[in-house]
């Protein structure tokens, strides 16, 4: 087959309501996969058999040894395994639309040094469905180097690339140091894609083609807490030192957004967040280094009825 070849990387873990699913979604491609790889992580609902028993020769079924949280250990197992120049992550209860792949396959063809390759997907909630929101520069396609990726993840606080929406090449996630398996709970996929676009560009299309299903079983992000310092600051903080001063300004606008993120989940939840406000680029992050403040001193009572009362007043409005 002419073009690139595309591993597609798929952890499961009990989702035996939703995997046939997904990669039927990846079999009906008009760009078909080179492979499939799927990780099982000792699922216990069946989901494993309903793999074993799609009759694709594509499809390798592997095992998982130790258990990884997030699903990293799966993804770095299917990175190795890989014999394709890219990788293409699902997991087993998104969905992808039949032209994913091919759009995929013509970014990593219309310019030089692309390394990744994203594209606009749905966050899809039981009684809902909300379009990926992104920055006015990816309204269009574009290619994207360091800073522009910053800048268009700090633009609307959300990062432009999603793991069920990517390819990335092998090489590029390998020279990264792959997915931090045993490091990170939850937030180590933004992590490794500011790894991998420090690196190399991004070649971006609006178009969505990727359903992320918000409220399928076994959400590892519903089963985790968000009270600790993001994993990503560490790795953002040891870049500011070799970067550009635009990436630098860039870098400490992220460091104190992502806090900011989870100060605000802090603000909710019943437990304390460990989060200090020294940890808060300063001056341009007081409004966030009080919110720290605010999460860390304020009872927990307190802190939960005051969400709840947002949150009436946002739907009033």
């Amino acid at each position: 087959m002419d073009g690139p070849r595309f591993a597609v990387v798929m952890p499961l873990y009990n989702k035996a309501a939703h995997v046939r699913d997904a990669i039927d979604s990846v079999l009906a491609q008009t760009y078909p996969a080179h492979e499939i790889i799927v990780i099982d992580n000792r699922s216990t609902d069946g989901g494993r058999a309903i793999v074993e028993a799609i009759d694709d020769p594509r499809i390798r079924l592997l095992d998982l040894p130790t258990p990884g949280p997030g699903g990293y250990a799966g993804r770095n197992m299917g990175i190795d395994a890989a014999t394709s120049e890219w990788i293409a992550f699902l997991d087993a209860d998104d969905l992808w639309t039949p032209d994913h792949l091919a759009l995929l396959a013509r970014g990593t063809a219309d310019e030089l040094g692309i390394d990744a390759v994203a594209t606009g997907f749905d966050h899809v909630f039981d009684d809902r469905r909300e379009p990926q929101r992104i920055a006015p520069a990816l309204e269009h396609p574009v290619t994207l180097d360091f800073a522009q990726f910053l800048d268009s993840w700090l633009a609307v606080r959300e990062c432009p690339m999603w793991t069920g929406a990517i390819a990335i090449r092998r090489a590029a996630i390998l020279a990264a140091g792959g997915f931090p398996d045993g490091k990170a709970v939850r937030g180590g996929d933004k992590e490794l894609w500011l790894r991998v676009v420090r690196n190399g560009l991004l070649r971006y299309y609006p178009a969505l083609t990727a359903a992320f299903h918000r409220d399928s079983e076994n959400k590892v992000s519903k089963s985790t807490t968000t009270l600790g310092l993001p994993y990503l600051v560490g790795t953002a903080r040891a870049m500011v030192a070799g970067a550009s001063p635009r990436e630098a300004a860039l870098l400490r606008r992220l460091v104190n957004q992502e806090i900011a993120h989870y100060a605000r989940y802090a603000m909710k939840h019943t437990g304390r967040t460990t989060i200090r406000a020294r940890d808060v680029y300063l001056p341009e992050g007081v409004g966030t280094a009080m919110l720290v403040l605010a999460a860390r001193l304020i009872p927990a009572g307190l802190r939960r009825r005051g969400h709840l009362l947002r949150d009436r007043w946002a739907k009033r409005a």
